[in-house]
């Protein structure tokens, strides 16, 4: 009879190899590159999650257009109207509906990727892959619907009387920059949803509270110009509210974030990809 290996030697056998424990994070860089090599399985993911979404509804994608344009009526009428918020912009209504699509992609995709490794635990315990596929697969469903519902804001802004300039051609990128920040921080609040599932009542209620103080229904700088200067500061560094000035800047002129602004939502969108992708490589280690 064969003599067992002992532990030191079946490590250095399965480092030859190239084999490593399930419940062990390799090295960062292989991480990435079994990221890559997944991405297939990523895209039809996404693209199988968006099918369930549409054959469960009778209009199907159509609500990816319906639900901003009935919320940006609702909320035309409860604050531009009743509450007076429609005198913080000539072009009040594309300055509400560009918004209010801005807001429901960020929202989506914080929203579903904070509960995806939560309501997918069947599938992560029962296949080996780099578990951050799954926010990544919701922000590109949630970014995808969101891109091809969004095309609505040009006619809208063409009724309005707005002439077409170069500067349409850049919403994609900025939907774009709102799917990255919310995919930023949903890697942080899918992991701590996916521990304590409670949270996953918080996620609503954070979401609405950041709605009411980002601007999505008024001006952010015209309600906060003569409030006290840290909370004109806080009001100003919102990420939430940079990212709806950035949309909102493609039709309507002079809403432009500015220059420090943007360097700052480009930063901290970058440091929470990063830092979540990290805390997820090392999160492998025991699906912790």
């Amino acid at each position: 009879m064969d003599t067992p290996l002992t532990t030191e030697e079946a490590a250095a056998l399965a480092r030859r190899t190239g084999l490593h424990r399930v419940d062990k994070a390799g090295e960062f860089s292989a991480y990435l590159r079994d990221c890559w090599r997944l991405r297939h399985f990523t895209g039809n993911y996404a693209i199988s999650r968006t099918i369930v979404d549409t054959v469960q509804n009778r209009l199907g994608l159509f609500w990816q257009l319906l639900n901003p344009l009935f919320l940006s009526g609702i909320y035309y009428f409860a604050f531009g109207f009743i509450l007076g918020t429609s005198k913080d912009s000539p072009d009040f209504l594309v300055f509400l509906v560009s918004g209010v699509f801005t807001w429901q992609l960020f929202a989506s995709v914080m929203q579903s990727g904070s509960l995806v490794l939560a309501t997918t635990k069947d599938l992560t315990e029962s296949l080996l892959f780099p578990r951050i596929l799954l926010p990544i697969a919701v922000a590109l469903q949630e970014t995808l619907s969101a891109l091809g519902s969004a095309l609505v804001l040009y006619p809208i802004a063409l009724l309005y009387g707005m002439r077409p300039t170069w500067a349409w051609l850049l919403l994609p990128f900025t939907f774009l920059l709102t799917s990255l920040f919310g995919f930023g921080v949903s890697l942080f609040t899918a992991r701590w949803v996916e521990k304590i599932y409670d949270l996953r009542q918080f996620v609503p209620l954070i979401l609405r509270a950041m709605m009411f103080v980002s601007g999505v229904f008024y001006d952010v700088t015209v309600r906060f110009h003569k409030a006290p200067h840290l909370v004109r500061t806080l009001a100003n560094f919102n990420p939430a509210s940079i990212l709806l000035k950035l949309t909102r800047a493609v039709f309507i002129p002079g809403q432009l974030p500015a220059p420090h602004e943007l360097i700052f939502i480009g930063v901290i969108t970058a440091t929470l990809i990063i830092c979540g992708t990290v805390a997820f490589w090392r999160s492998e280690r025991g699906h912790g």
